[in-house]
């Protein structure tokens, strides 16, 4: 989902092509009519056992943002967690300021005994500070989980060469949303190149549609909409710098890729106009297009975006027929880079049932039962592909295994207390001048500071 852990912006291709599309040991298990998978028998690499009767009937609390379908999606892998060891992982959703929650309840002393990291910044904050754990602390021997992962993956929630949190489910940032019989209807394909999209949009709009739906009150969805223009128009070795220390947001290439987003995202393509899209949530933006009373035609966000269709806003829907994603649209020749959200996961307690919880999760029983329900791309190599319940969740773990190059969606490897590059966005999409030397001032202090 959004906006979440990214870790480090490494060309990753080969790391992503095994993660994606192995074929491990673990059996796979059929999907369930409803789109989720029931734990597989075995428990691979890396499973634990130590739960058992010294933790069973226990209970710990795990923490995120993910509500609706989200949520109830990885409530399936906490219930086969419970079924597994008799150890029950309480989820406690927060929705609003989620990172600034977290921290508080931190520093209260009070923390939840998992969470979700609320991006990298964080993680390396708590790290230095003292509030997360090592895995290795734990009792776990991260040396047995390196089979569990493609060469990279485990670095992902690394400071200074320790881990301290594991990467659990990735999605693709590079799929468009759209419906099809709209398309088909104004003579439109699915484009390739962003002047396609262009021409796509006018044709919309010819048939009297409004071409976009938006959710913009969560500004991480414009974020990623920079950076996806971004890594195709600027190239992959200046999006890399601009997410790093060494990053200069004064530079002409940061405008022009917002000039580009806003050429796009105005009043004339999105639904209701920007004020409406500024008031409306990314949920709500998807339920402009894909309700059962649809008002636009096309969404842009991740590959978690079907799962959400089906299971939240529209459950009578089908992919493939309501909706359908093409790659986000490059600016060249080739189209095959990739941005992708990973989430991760770290402790911060050592109470019983947290080490069994955290290992756990980094096995297939944990890969299979998320990536049965169609919602996510698991980073466990013994999940089996043949697990993804259906052809969209194949092709987007195809597309991350296809890429020329696959970098991490850049803003949360920001430093944390930095400017929020979002908030700043969403000037821009009301036809405000953003100061970017002022940006780039205060997210220097914060590198600095960090």
């Amino acid at each position: 989902m959004a906006k979440f852990p990214r870790i480090l912006a490494l060309p990753l291709s080969v790391a992503f092509i095994a993660a994606a599309c192995s074929g491990g040991a673990t059996p796979a298990v059929p999907a369930a009519s409803g789109g989720s998978a029931a734990p597989p028998a075995s428990t691979g690499a890396g499973s634990s056992e130590a739960g058992g009767s010294a933790t069973a009937g226990g209970e710990i609390t795990v923490t995120s943002l993910w509500g609706g379908a989200e949520q109830e999606n990885f409530q399936k892998v906490l219930d086969a967690f419970k079924a597994k060891t008799g150890i029950t992982a309480k989820y406690e959703s927060n929705r609003d300021n989620y990172a600034t929650v977290l921290q508080t309840k931190i520093t209260a002393g009070n923390p939840p005994d998992v969470a979700i990291i609320p991006g990298i910044g964080f993680l390396r904050r708590f790290a230095k500070d003292g509030s997360i754990k090592k895995v290795a602390d734990l009792g776990i021997d991260v040396n047995s989980l390196k089979s569990n992962y493609a060469p990279g993956i485990l670095e992902t929630g690394s400071v200074n060469g320790d881990v301290y949190a594991i990467m659990v489910k990735f999605n693709s940032k590079s799929t468009f949303w759209y419906r099809p019989d709209k398309l088909s209807a104004a003579g439109a394909e699915p484009p390739k190149t962003w002047d396609e999209l262009k021409s796509v949009i006018s044709k919309l709009k010819d048939k009297g549609d409004k071409p976009l739906a938006l959710g913009a009150k969560d500004s991480w969805t414009l974020t990623d909409w920079f950076e996806s223009v971004y890594l195709r128009q600027a190239g992959p070795d200046a999006y890399d710098k601009l997410f790093s220390k060494d990053g200069d947001w004064s530079d002409p290439t940061v405008a022009t890729a917002v000039k580009t987003m806003t050429d796009v995202i105005n009043d004339d393509n999105v639904d209701g106009g920007i004020k409406a899209a500024l008031g409306r949530g990314f949920v709500d933006g998807i339920g402009q297009a894909f309700s059962a009373q649809p008002k636009a035609d096309m969404y842009y966000e991740g590959g978690f975006v079907g799962g959400i269709i089906t299971g939240q806003v529209n459950k009578s829907a089908k992919l493939g027929t309501d909706a359908d994603w093409f790659d986000f649209p490059g600016f060249s020749g080739d189209n095959k880079a990739v941005t992708i959200g990973g989430d991760v996961i770290g402790a911060f307690t050592d109470k019983p049932g947290v080490k069994e919880f955290i290992q756990y999760m980094t096995t297939a029983d944990s890969g299979t039962v998320w990536a049965g329900t169609g919602a996510i791309i698991s980073p466990v190599l013994s999940v089996d592909q043949s697990v993804y319940p259906n052809d969209q969740t194949k092709r987007e773990a195809a597309q991350v295994a296809g890429a020329s190059v696959v970098k991490y969606v850049g803003s949360d490897l920001l430093p944390g207390g930095g400017p929020d590059l979002g908030a700043e966005l969403q000037k821009a999409i009301q036809g405000q001048t953003v100061d970017w030397a002022s940006f780039q001032s205060q997210i220097q202090t914060a590198w600095t500071n960090e």
